[in-house]
């Protein structure tokens, strides 16, 4: 399970102070989407890792340090402050500052990509369909930009270039979801995991399923981490 602490926090951009929760402690036995999204029994961890200030829009992490760019105040102020007037802020839509502000920051392709996977799981979590599809075609953008710039590090090829495949196929684009796909399978890199990412994007191509882990209750979760210790227990001679 996920635990939360209050936590207070002063905007670097504007200076406005505003109260939030910050994760204490999670775990990681919930469901795992075919898109990757890992998420924690209870709450997700997700929504609080980065912040929103009410007042400006500025986003970023409890632990980023000033000062503050003043490029970047003056960025937030004409790009991200009067989109508050004219959206909700959604889960997703913070991932989406924090991914804007990041690409002004001078962040790479890779990386603003990653900001807009969490955009895509939160939208998808909060069921904002209306946002969710735009979400998975920045991944795709960046992603394919950071692959055709050869800044995508070895270890995480296979992992970029499913999830393309991925992101199309969940936005109905089939020709190109199957086209990432075969990628996948005909590259030969050498990984610890390459015969995952294989047969996983061969999965995808024929017969899709949404989740590599499906979800189950909360109370199934206790009964099986319950089990495992019996077994543990047993293992060291326990009456347990």
């Amino acid at each position: 399970m996920t635990t939360l602490a209050p936590i207070e926090i002063e905007c670097l951009c504007c200076g406005n102070q505003f109260e939030s929760r910050k994760v204490v402690s999670t775990d990681s036995l919930g469901p795992v989407t075919t898109d990757l999204f890992e998420m924690a029994a209870g709450q997700q961890p997700i929504r609080y890792l980065i912040f929103t200030c009410p007042e400006c829009g500025y986003t970023g992490v409890s632990t980023e340090e000033g000062p503050l760019d003043s490029q970047i105040k003056k960025f937030v102020e004409e790009t991200i402050s009067p989109r508050l007037k004219e959206e909700e802020i959604t889960s997703g839509r913070t991932w989406e500052f924090m991914a804007i502000i990041s690409e002004a920051k001078g962040l790479d392709d890779f990386a603003i990509g990653s900001l807009y996977l969490r955009a895509v799981w939160l939208s998808w979590l909060d069921g904002n369909a209306e946002d969710e599809p735009g979400y998975r075609r920045k991944v795709t953008d960046y992603f394919e930009k950071a692959l055709n710039k050869d800044i995508v590090l070895e270890d995480r090829v296979y992992w970029t270039m499913y999830l393309v495949g991925e992101m199309y196929r969940r936005i109905g684009d089939e020709i190109n979801a199957h086209k990432w796909f075969d990628k996948v399978t005909e590259m030969e890199l050498t990984h610890p995991n390459r015969d995952f990412w294989l047969d996983l994007a061969r999965q995808q191509k024929m017969e899709p399923k949404e989740y590599i882990r499906e979800p189950v209750s909360v109370e199934d979760l206790k009964k099986e981490k319950r089990s495992l210790l019996k077994k543990i227990f047993r293992m060291f001679g326990s009456n347990a």
